[in-house]
């Protein structure tokens, strides 16, 4: 199991409170409560279930076995100890992290590998491990230079990966980059590449949720859209200051750049252009180890699954040419003698036209006859079989099996996991190449959270009491009956002391929240959260159709092919396990 401390829900943060006993009373207990605040935080720590851990030794089993209370093994279970010893008879080396592993393979609903038949892998970001800031500069590059010969004024703009992130959402009308909570609620924003104050947001969105199903807005949810966020966000400066207009040359069509979104629409046509240019795969495959990650339990992972039984298919995106090169130089070195990378899978499919593979709709089939990717006419998928289009219901058919028998695994949130699960029932896995070092900042973050709780829980001290007083001074003001003793002057002098105190606190919490997971972006922080105890759009969206997700394929080594990942324990803002409430209890 991997400890870790548990962020409050804001539910929890903002229950209410119930206060009943005399004001001057809790008053005088406030003052030396902040230890206890202290104490109460960590009190409420709790462990993480195992899922988020690296797979237990025996070692590790024996150590979390009956540590939290004593409670009586089932007959016929091993104890500890015997478990213990039978892992370091077969090499299992004692091991419990101490933290959440950044190389883990994290579950939202519970996925057990021995009832998966058949797994398939997306190849660009999944199979294929890009160096991201290597890659995307260069189609930077590209689409900055398809922009140049259009006449645009881009000299002088540089590759910065920081100023996007996966998850960010562009407003197309106002020219904005947004970071949406789990309810489309904008709680990060920036225009161009200046980070926007919170009275500026408050302004621009109030209370307004994003709706993604509308031209308006467009998520960004692969890493392939860094280069895209980042030179748009460039550009809305040069059109706010007007130099777009100023510095531009022929053949620039001003009118086709009057508004935001026109400008994004330029920026989109131009990445789009420097991809199926080619200019780029070319770039790529002359110098694969300069673009992609070498890994040999890339290599493995996929011989284990084999082995264990399960059928493997490649579906991408990607042309003939361009997987082959890719996939012979980063695998065969890796492959036992006499094996190559085709052999790996029963089924390979490129061009697949991916998010448009999964529709039911029928879709032309063509089968690779050549090594040069020269195309017959076919009619099905058969193992063995290299083909380009066909849609999944082929691939189904091929194997003779359906549905929550088969795991996909991609790195894009909608062409990859949404349209698998959400049309055909597979069960999926998101790669997110970026997770390793989230995991890893929300580890070296823990110790200003818990700084952060120890102040709300100190606010929610402060407010109990203030709350109730300023009820009393309501009653008297209304001349009910008084709860409290003392003077009116006595209770107001009482309320202002509450207030200073409390302006303090929330003096002292703003740079805490402004400034949340900056370690890990200093634009927009933690990937997966929005505010200090929400999660962000885009871990809504994995928790909603990604059953697991790691950061890359090579991670599944670890865990084996007959692994049961089991999905934690929500937290509920009404579960007393997690319950923050402040409670004083009154003298009858």
């Amino acid at each position: 199991r991997s400890p870790c401390a548990p962020t409050p829900t804001a539910a929890a943060m903002a229950a209410s409170v119930v206060l009943a006993c005399s004001a001057l009373a809790a008053l005088s207990m406030m003052s030396g409560s902040g230890g206890m605040a202290g104490r109460r935080a960590s009190k409420n720590t709790a462990a993480v279930p195992a899922n988020t851990a690296a797979p237990a030794t025996a070692a590790g089993l024996s150590a979390g076995i009956g540590e939290e209370h004593s409670f009586r093994l089932p007959p016929h279970v091993l104890t500890p100890e015997e478990l213990a010893e039978i892992g370091q008879t077969n090499g299992m080396q004692p091991h419990e992290p101490s933290s959440v592993p950044p190389r883990g393979v994290f579950c939202t609903s519970s996925l057990d590998l021995t009832k998966i038949k058949c797994i398939g892998y997306d190849m660009d970001y999944t199979l294929i491990d890009y160096k991201m800031e290597v890659w995307e500069e260069r189609a930077y590059h590209y689409c900055k230079e398809h922009l140049r010969s259009k006449g645009f004024p881009v000299s002088g703009l540089r590759f910065n990966h920081e100023l996007v992130c996966r998850g960010i959402v562009i407003d197309k009308e106002k020219g904005n980059l947004v970071k949406c909570d789990r309810f489309g609620y904008v709680r990060r924003a920036m225009h161009g590449t200046r980070r926007l104050s919170e009275s500026e947001i408050a302004k621009e969105y109030r209370r307004q949720a994003i709706d993604l199903r509308l031209s308006r807005w467009s998520f960004l949810n692969t890493l392939f859209s860094v280069s895209e966020g980042c030179l748009y966000m460039q550009l809305v400066d040069r059109l706010d200051t007007g130099e777009l207009y100023a510095k531009a040359e022929p053949p620039f069509d001003e009118m086709r750049c009057s508004s935001y979104s026109q400008l994004f629409t330029a920026v989109s046509k131009s990445l789009f252009k420097a991809h199926v240019t080619g200019q780029l795969k070319e770039e790529v495959m002359g110098d694969i180890p300069r673009f992609v990650n070498m890994d040999s339990e890339m290599s493995q992972a996929l011989l284990e699954q084999r082995q264990a039984g399960k059928k493997l298919a490649l579906i991408t995106n990607s042309d003939w040419v361009y997987t082959s090169k890719l996939m012979k130089t980063v695998y065969n070195p890796f492959l036992p003698d006499g094996m190559v990378w085709t052999d790996l899978f029963e089924i390979i499919v490129v061009s697949a036209c991916k998010p448009e593979f999964f529709y039911p709709d029928r879709r032309p089939v063509y089968q690779i006859a050549t090594p040069d990717g020269m195309m017959r006419e076919g009619f099905r998928f058969e193992e063995n079989g290299i083909y380009a289009g066909g849609n999944a219901k082929l691939l189904e058919k091929a194997f003779g099996i359906t549905g929550e028998e088969i795991l996909y695994v991609g790195d894009h949130i909608y062409s990859d996991v949404n349209m698998a699960k959400r049309g055909l029932s597979w069960r999926t896995c998101l790669i997110m190449q970026e997770l390793e070092l989230e995991v890893e900042g929300l580890s070296k973050g823990a110790s200003a959270q818990r700084e952060v709780q120890r102040l709300l829980r100190l606010q929610q001290q402060h407010a109990a009491v203030l709350n109730q007083l300023l009820n009393e001074q309501s009653r008297r003001a209304n001349k009910g009956h008084s709860a409290v003793p003392g003077t009116d002057e006595q209770l107001a002098a009482n309320i202002k002391r509450l207030e200073v105190s409390v302006d303090t606190i929330n003096a002292k919490l703003k740079p805490y929240f402004f400034a949340d997971g900056n370690h890990v972006n200093r634009h927009w922080g933690y990937m997966s959260r929005a505010g200090f105890a929400d999660k962000s759009h885009l871990m809504r969206q994995i928790e909603k159709y990604a059953d697991i997700y790691t950061s890359r394929v090579s991670n599944f080594v670890a865990y084996t092919p007959f692994m049961h990942f089991k999905a934690p324990r929500q937290s509920l803002a009404h579960d007393m396990e997690i319950l923050n409430h402040v409670e004083i209890v009154a003298d009858k």
